[in-house]
């Protein structure tokens, strides 16, 4: 019989410390320190190219392994990327035994349902949106996997995932009426797990002092709105734009094109910082006055919610699952309409907080996000008998 060796295996492309990396690969590894502090024992399987270095920080309270990246590099979509799936299958079986939950986040846990053939398989959507040409797809047709195939290989990878996992879970109903109407996994058998948040932004002190600044926190591609931002302070008024900088923490691939767009508007107080972590994050988040997170898609919102917690104005989009997670807290703006957003910038750069309004809005993200609860909330489900054949 085969020795059990841990509890739950988690997986997820790319990792929280790679130069390709976003609030899924974080979101992965916040929930396993969780449920690693619950007393599971827990490894959680990234991916890199093999000739790839990848710092992680000393202290992991989980144990991490690491798959072949099998595309040609992080975030181009290709067929190789497909064959990612066969890496992770051959690391969480070697790594397995009879009893470990298989927990996949992504097109990387294609092939989970075969692990020895009865190890129980959960799978958290993590995607903020899918294509058109998916809602819905007939999966019970084989000539719907071959055109999807070769359209966008990864979309395949993730039907085989969702559509054979015992359990579907997602982050928002959003995400939820997504799922549904893309893969045909009734509603009914997809469950919501809202994300927590990062301790460190519920246990940082406040700054109420002299604020300056416009801030964007995240990847820069255009999924999240940077261009946006940036549109948006090009019209604001020269008087206000020399006593607020545009700050863009993150990197990605608009960068260059970002970086060239403000030298085409004369735009001289716009900085681009790259990713920080730590206190350094949460000190550059805290320097500005408003942080502008227009997003045109989000299955959750993480840097919202941490960015809320900090007490910060926070402008943000309707977009995708925001409505519902951020509720009132934040200010959202429909449309693509770089005037109105210019406008709430101007307002929100006008509106110091107290530190009694900064402390409830902390305590309403607190209330409401904790990855504690999200750990329990999925050994809970781990512990349900499995859907089988997840609407396959």
């Amino acid at each position: 019989m085969a020795r059990r060796r841990y509890d739950v295996i988690m997986s997820a492309n790319y990792s929280p410390w790679s130069r390709y990396s976003g609030g899924g690969q974080k979101s992965v590894h916040m929930l396993a320190e969780a449920m690693s502090r619950q007393g599971k024992s827990v490894a959680v399987i990234f991916s890199k190219a093999p000739w790839e270095t990848v710092k992680v920080p000393a202290g992991l309270n989980y144990d991490l392994h690491w798959a072949w990246f099998a595309a040609i590099r992080p975030g181009i979509s290709s067929p190789l990327r497909f064959l990612n799936g066969i890496f992770f299958r051959l690391k969480a079986g070697a790594l397995s035994g009879p009893e470990t939950v298989l927990h996949g986040n992504g097109d990387e846990a294609a092939l989970f349902a075969g692990i020895a053939g009865k190890n129980p398989f959960v799978y958290t959507n993590r995607y903020p949106e899918f294509p058109d040409f998916l809602t819905n797809a007939d999966w019970k047709r084989p000539l719907t996997w071959l055109k999807v195939f070769f359209r966008e290989p990864r979309f395949v990878a993730i039907a085989m995932g969702l559509r054979t996992a015992g359990h579907v879970a997602v982050t928002s109903d959003y995400s939820r009426r997504g799922v549904s109407a893309c893969f045909g996994i009734p509603l009914s058998e997809v469950e919501i797990v809202a994300n927590g948040i990062d301790p460190i932004f519920l246990e940082s002190e406040f700054t109420t002092g002299e604020k300056r600044g416009v801030v964007f926190y995240g990847r820069l591609t255009r999924a999240k709105g940077p261009d946006r931002v940036l549109e948006a302070y090009a019209l604001l008024p020269e008087v206000t734009r020399e006593l607020h900088p545009l700050v863009f923490l993150g990197s990605g691939p608009l960068q260059a094109e970002l970086e060239a767009r403000s030298r085409t508007l004369k735009l001289g107080n716009v900085r681009f910082h790259g990713w920080q972590t730590g206190r350094d994050l949460v000190a550059s988040i805290q320097s500005g006055s408003v942080v502008c997170l227009p997003s045109r898609e989000e299955s959750f919102g993480n840097c919202i919610v941490e960015s809320l917690a900090l007490g910060q104005n926070v402008i943000s989009s309707t977009a995708g699952s925001i409505p519902e997670v951020v509720g009132p807290l934040g200010r959202l703006i429909a449309g693509e309409s770089d005037a109105e957003l210019s406008a709430a910038l101007a307002e929100e750069l006008s509106l110091p907080r107290s530190r009694e309004e900064m402390s409830a809005q902390r305590e309403a993200v607190r209330a409401r996000y904790s990855w504690d609860r999200a750990a329990s909330r999925y050994l809970e489900l781990y512990a349900k008998p499995m859907n089988g054949m997840g609407g396959a």
